[in-house]
């Protein structure tokens, strides 16, 4: 369902009356309108710094680089010497900002991997201050930062504990205008996964995540990085829950990045399901999920198109809300069997019988209900909130098989559900995020294939929210 407050205030008439009135006017999100380039940021200046010269410095000149980006930095920043001597290593040319001649940059990345005191921080103050009044919008901010357990010291630890906050609170601050800020913990030894969160967290492909944190721990055993266009050529996905919707959306994305999807729905939506897996060249798999052996189903259809499987994507689920006071048995069974049994069981067998090809990566659909709890959806927050759990768990099992598993929390999406919810609780919602708006089908379906692909060859473990900072949950 389309945002017509947001499509109104963007109208000519509409901004008229939002300045004679004084209404906030939600930003109009600059989303990618194509598949992942292998120069995505060619032509765009990027402002970069550091605490200290170190190996995530030099990742990240040599990311910036490889993705086209203008570097620049500020003589008047502590650290400069840092970003020289890492630009000097790669290779790679840098000048000197021109935001004072009104030359502002769209990308800022800040290396404050080596700040290891309370006076490193001044750091934060002295590169952003001066620059957010005039930031552009739909502006990409990252801080790169060490995981908790990371530190030398209890005081590095501490400084290293204050990024969080910070990134958070400044996504809040600048979400007005588009621009995201978002924190990657990279720890120590994993720098090699920077140049591929940037790729994601720097471009339009990420445009309703911001204020999140998101930990780059080196990817499983035996994977690497590997940087390209159409990232998942010769890929074979299973996304289940695909015949409409945020299903529908994340298939038709992984395509779009080279994949061929099997697309599981249940056998009364087979219509449906064959209409969106015909658009993007897919295979029609009815199938109920919650079937005992769905998963050895599966890994059947994979064999028949002469395969593994390389990617699967637990989409598929369902809402049964009622208060636990006056919730039917079967209504708590129903959805713990969909969201979370389905899940679980289809994985097990899919890794007993050796289905998953090498490299495979696993991605579940949790929700910021799962976070933060909803009135009404004690049995649907139970299940995403597992997932979260599930997946953590269950990334450190199968890391040694070269498997990676993480998760993707949405929060309000404009969708067939939440298009019955009522009016005003809907407009509530929409508004209730830095963005000042609702997501879209395809924010979600962004933040799968990242995670689906080898961009996010460092990331295992993780659950990634995209809500666009809803104010309600952690």
């Amino acid at each position: 369902m389309a945002d017509k407050i947001l499509e109104y205030l963007h109208s000519s008439t509409g901004k008229q009356i939002a300045a004679a009135l004084g209404l906030p006017v939600p930003p109009q999100l600059k989303r990618a309108k194509a598949g992942y380039a292998e120069q995505p940021l060619a032509g765009v200046n990027a402002l970069v710094g550091a605490s200290a010269y170190g190996a995530a410095s030099t990742a990240v000149v040599k990311g910036l680089s490889a993705m086209g980006a203008n570097l620049k930095v500020s003589s008047d920043l502590a650290g400069l010497d840092g970003i020289k001597q890492a630009a000097t290593k790669a290779k790679v040319e840098v000048g000197i900002s021109q935001a004072d001649a009104g030359v502002a940059e769209s990308v800022y990345v800040l290396d404050m991997t080596a700040a290891a005191n309370v006076a490193d921080l001044r750091l934060l103050y002295d590169f952003f201050n001066p620059r957010l009044r005039k930031l552009p919008s739909n502006s990409r901010i990252v801080v790169i930062g060490r995981p908790k357990g990371d530190g030398k010291d209890a005081v590095s630890e501490t400084a290293q504990a204050s990024l969080p906050g910070f990134v958070r609170s400044l996504a809040k601050e600048n979400g007005k205008n588009g621009t995201t800020a978002n924190l990657l913990q990279v720890k120590n030894g994993a720098e090699s996964g920077i140049e591929g969160a940037l790729r994601f967290f720097l471009t339009p492909h990420s445009a309703f995540v911001t204020g999140q944190v998101l930990p780059v721990v080196g990817g499983p055993k035996g994977v690497k990085a590997v940087i390209s266009e159409k990232p998942l050529t010769g890929k074979l996905a299973v996304v289940t829950g695909a015949a409409r919707g945020i299903g529908a959306a994340i298939a038709e994305v992984l395509a779009r990045e080279g994949a061929t999807v099997i697309g599981v729905d249940r056998p009364a939506d087979e219509s449906t399901l064959g209409a969106t897996m015909s658009a993007i060249g897919g295979i029609v798999c009815p199938l109920d999920i919650t079937e005992a052996d769905a998963g050895l189903k599966l890994a059947a259809v994979a064999a028949e198109r002469g395969g593994k499987i390389d990617i699967i994507v637990h989409n598929a689920g369902i809402t049964r809300d009622k208060m636990l006071r006056n919730m039917a048995s079967h209504l708590w069974d129903m959805v713990l069997d969909v969201n979370l049994g389905a899940i679980v069981r289809c994985n097990e067998q899919l890794l007993a019988g050796e289905a998953f090809g090498d490299g495979a990566r696993i991605v579940c659909i949790s929700s910021i209900g799962g976070i933060a709890g909803n009135v009404g959806q004690t049995n649907y927050a139970a299940t995403k909130s597992a997932v979260i759990g599930y997946v953590d768990a269950l990334a450190k099992e199968v890391s040694g098989k070269g498997i990676a598993v993480n998760a993707i929390a949405p929060g309000f999406i404009e969708t067939q559900m939440t298009a019955a919810i009522p009016v005003v609780t809907r407009e509530v919602a929409r508004r209730l995020s830095s963005l000042s708006q609702g997501g879209l089908p395809v924010d979600i379906a962004e933040a799968v294939t990242f995670m689906a692909s080898p961009l996010a060859s460092g990331v295992n473990g993780a659950t990634l929210r995209v809500c666009g900072q809803n104010l309600v949950g952690a």
